[in-house]
């Protein structure tokens, strides 16, 4: 097929996974990056590299010259809360700037991967559909309702069709950031890191390339879709990971009020010392405010078969070890 789907933040953790779906579903998409971005993940797949950087429109319209499908997975990320004002602002510039210039270079379909964070809870308890909607902005910290914000931006469109893909925490090969996996990471190191006991939906970001793949490039596929394999309490999660890696057991869950509480004092403490925080306030009130999620739509209507947890788990290690992100690996632990 023609390269007329452009992938925004292709050279990130969940980008590539999504240029080797595409691949895999024979599209070979346009990646696009920003100008100081590390590429080494493209330029191993030799894949198709184009300028497209978001505080730049002059790169976005030369890179959507010709484009049907763009796929966003380069939306903004608050990496801490400490300046809400200023991350919602800057989210909502770039979303909205984005959005313009798809329609002016005539985009039909727009996929804008989002998060299970804009998923409301259900009164009753039971795990959450893409039926289950935040009617406003949630007041459950900056991440949610920038997130929220911005799904509303992209939506607002009447010249394109836009589909929103929510993936869960990913825990899986390729984060070399270490998100969701870093609480992983510290258990293998030996650490035993603080946690909440809230709901936390994971997915393998594998998973999440073939579904969003399968968004860009089906006609029939939904405008909306929850990407969860499972919702675990993160105190569970932690406990399974010890077991599958043969690591001691984790100590118990913290309260909310507290864990919070802890994630304020580390970013306040990132700007004494310049360092990314140990907890961000973003994970903590994720745990905290987790929902159980209903992933199945996934599996009904684009065929997606999701990993175990102890598979995605084990890869991650397995993948991450000869990188140096352990100490040691789990196996020369006593």
């Amino acid at each position: 097929m023609a390269d007329d789907v452009l992938v925004l933040g292709a050279n990130g953790y969940l980008g590539l996974h999504v240029v080797d779906a595409l691949r895999a579903e024979g599209v070979e998409p346009r990646c696009g990056r920003r100008k100081r971005s590390n590429v080494l993940g493209l330029l191993s797949r030799k894949a198709n590299r184009v300028l497209a950087d978001l505080d730049d429109p002059a790169t976005l319209r030369e890179a959507m010259a010709g484009v049907r499908t763009v796929v966003h997975v380069a939306g903004h990320y608050p990496r801490t809360s400490l300046d809400p004002a200023a991350s919602l602002a800057l989210g909502l510039r770039q979303a909205t700037t984005l959005r313009e210039i798809a329609e002016e270079a005539g985009v039909a379909r727009f996929v804008y991967v989002s998060t299970t964070a804009t998923v409301a809870p259900r009164p009753d308890g039971k795990p959450s559909t893409e039926a289950d909607v935040f009617p406003a902005a949630p007041d459950w910290g900056l991440y949610h309702a920038l997130k929220w914000e911005m799904e509303r931006v992209f939506c607002g469109s009447t010249r394109m069709e836009v589909r929103l893909a929510l993936p869960a925490g990913c825990i899986g090969p390729g984060d070399l950031r270490v998100g969701t996996s870093a609480m992983v990471v510290a258990l293998v190191r030996g650490m035993d890191p603080p946690h909440a006991n809230g709901v936390v939906p994971l997915v393998d970001p594998r998973d999440v390339g073939i579904a969003i793949a399968r968004m860009a490039v089906r006609e029939d596929a939904p405008s909306r879709l929850i990407l969860s394999a499972e919702s675990l309490r993160l105190h569970e999660v932690l406990v399974r990971a010890a077991e599958t890696l043969g690591l001691p057991a984790p100590s118990p869950a913290m309260s909310d009020a507290d864990f919070l509480a802890l994630a304020h004092r580390s970013e306040q403490e990132s700007l004494q010392t310049g360092k990314r925080p140990a907890l961000s306030v973003e994970i903590a009130e994720l745990t905290v405010h987790g929902v159980p999620l209903d992933g199945t739509l996934a599996t009904r209507a684009l065929g997606l078969h999701y990993r175990p947890s102890t598979e995605s788990l084990t890869d991650f290690v397995r993948w991450a070890t000869p990188l140096g992100f352990f100490a040691h690996s789990p196996e020369s632990r006593p």
